[in-house]
């Protein structure tokens, strides 16, 4: 006897657990705000939802790459940051007077998880066939981000007070949001590419229909029958389904 999907899949668990934080978290500070009485207290408990939101956030795009199977190291070190920064920013939050090595090490494991959470980010938007322009951009924006974070963490651990480094981290951040913007918006202006909608059928016998962006009907097969092997399904038959859209650009 075959067991339901979520059952039979456990890669859904850190998806289900990230949603569930976020909506524990969200209902007790709509509580608060409506019904408490803003104490040193009720301000701590109000501060621990907003940061375990904010770092199940950014634990999100590792939750994603586990249930595509994608890169398991990188999302072990994400969660693991995750983690991490939450239970240290937590315990300054309750502490009465945290040390500054205590802040510093909030600041320092949440400056790489920013960091691996954007690579993990965009590792889930790149498909198979990129252009090689934005595989560059790829591998730039990686390197900036890593930069940032470890310029940062030097910030923090060495006091520096020097406004030209400032500036060269600045510099270096804007760079990265930059290659980061730019490569969905160089991806999506690929030329002579199509949107081909396929049938899939799957091995458990399910049917699935996307729309693979595409040059041909043979790339879109291949690109097709990839992301769903690296998803853990085996394709047994594809077809088109429907007649192929108009040019996305010239």
């Amino acid at each position: 006897m075959r067991l339901p999907p979520i059952v039979r899949s456990g890669k859904q668990v850190l998806l289900l657990a990230v949603a569930g934080l976020l909506s524990v978290s969200g209902a007790i500070a709509v509580g608060i705000l409506l019904f408490g009485e803003f104490g040193q207290t009720e301000g701590r408990i109000l501060a621990t939802t907003g940061l375990l939101a904010a770092y199940g956030l950014l634990a999100l795009p590792a939750a994603m790459l586990v249930d595509r199977r994608r890169l398991p190291v990188l999302a072990v070190l994400v969660l693991t940051l995750a983690l991490a920064g939450a239970l240290l920013a937590v315990s300054a939050v309750w502490r009465s007077s945290p040390s500054d090595a205590h802040g510093n090490a909030v600041g320092t494991v949440t400056a790489f998880l920013v960091a691996a959470a954007q690579v993990s980010a965009l590792v889930l938007r790149r498909p198979d066939r990129d252009r090689t322009l934005v595989r560059w951009l790829f591998a730039l924006s990686c390197l900036f981000a890593a930069v940032a974070a470890a310029m940062f963490t030097v910030v923090l651990w060495a006091a520096i007070d020097s406004e030209r480094y400032g500036r060269v981290l600045a510099a270096v951040v804007v760079l990265d949001i930059l290659a980061v913007a730019l490569q969905p918006t160089l991806a999506r202006a690929r030329p002579h590419a199509i949107t081909i909608p396929l049938r899939l059928l799957l091995e458990s016998g399910e049917t699935r229909e996307v729309g693979v962006l595409a040059p041909d009907l043979a790339a879109a097969a291949a690109d097709a029958i990839r992301q769903s092997e690296r998803e853990g399904h085996r394709v047994v038959r594809l077809e088109v389904a429907e007649r192929h859209q108009e040019p996305s650009g010239g």
